[in-house]
């Protein structure tokens, strides 16, 4: 009992933190969720589901269904079930994969209930509001000036910003989504940082160079790359949807490349392992978008193709 009281205590004063400070609310949702996580190792089904409807009824009344809507979105939901998996003594990476499944279904819920309640042009006007204090920065520090220098005038260089900004209210879906994620990956990490007993084997992680991209997200860059095409000519919702998808793919690609990367770097010896980074450092250095695709396109190769094998001589 005493275990459970702790828990709950700490959890309901950093909920209630997180929704009386603003400037601080994304720090203490990942540390409020991580202790979600952390308490299914300590408590039992039935003390763990009290605890987790305890949190949600005092979040409901200090922050109100809107604050406890996207607190449940984007940390809630996806750390209470990891928790009820850890409480199951289910693996670090079978948790993980379900707590991904459940921020998908969360914030695809709080993308339609934003939608449908016209939340998208509130932050639609948000994003404009940007973009025009934005050029006002840009006038004030002379940087329209050089860009009339090259030939653009005002009007054409406020068009470009203008554009941008509609490109980005575009892509809310996939910013959400993308910050969901790396909700969930420190949610976790910090879970199993912060519990140094026993019970922690089951949050054991593997080292970083041993992550490998599950082969069925390949699925998702081919969906998503189909329809991106398929729409190219009309530029509406088919081209946005899976324009969406690839900036959500092509960020987690990114992480199981690097991770591929720093797994080369490892079993590489001698000169080759110099060459490979200096030719890395360079590539990061003069050609950041080029090192960005490359690293992208690493992490989806060697999901497919088992790139590893030669390295190590076994799958990993």
């Amino acid at each position: 009992m005493s275990t459970f009281l702790m828990y709950l205590g700490i959890t309901l004063l950093v909920s209630v933190a997180a929704l009386a400070a603003p400037a601080m609310s994304m720090l203490l949702a990942l540390l409020w969720g991580a202790l979600l996580i952390a308490a299914g190792l300590h408590l039992e089904k039935r003390t763990l589901l009290i605890l987790y409807l305890v949190n949600l009824v005092v979040m409901a009344i200090a922050g109100g269904p809107g604050n406890l809507l996207y607190l449940l979105a984007f940390f809630g939901l996806p750390a209470m079930l990891m928790g009820f998996f850890t409480m199951q003594r289910h693996d670090y990476y079978f948790t993980r994969r379900w707590g991904v499944a459940a921020l998908v279904a969360g914030v695809s819920i709080y993308l339609g209930a934003l939608y449908y309640f016209n939340g998208g042009e509130y932050l639609a006007g948000q994003v404009k509001d940007m973009v025009a204090q934005a050029s006002g920065y840009y006038d004030t520090q002379g940087w329209a000036k050089i860009y009339q220098q090259l030939g653009l005038s005002e009007e054409q260089f406020r068009q470009g910003i203008e554009g941008a900004a509609v490109n980005l209210a575009r892509h809310l879906p996939a910013i959400f989504y993308v910050q969901g994620l790396l909700a969930v990956f420190l949610m976790l990490w910090l879970a199993s940082f912060f519990t140094w007993n026993q019970l922690a084997i089951r949050l054991k992680k593997r080292p970083f160079a041993q992550e490998l991209m599950p082969w069925e997200l390949v699925w998702l860059v081919i969906l998503g790359l189909a329809l991106w095409l398929y729409g190219w000519d009309e530029r509406g919702l088919t081209y946005y949807t899976g324009s969406n998808i690839l900036v959500v793919m092509a960020v987690i690609s990114f992480y199981y490349g690097l991770a591929s990367l720093v797994f080369r770097l490892k079993h590489e010896r001698g000169r080759g392992r110099s060459w490979m980074l200096f030719l890395v450092v360079m590539l990061a250095l003069f050609f950041p978008l080029s090192a960005l695709g490359f690293l992208c396109i690493l992490g989806i190769f060697d999901s497919l193709l088992e790139l590893r094998k030669p390295f190590s001589g076994q799958e990993v």
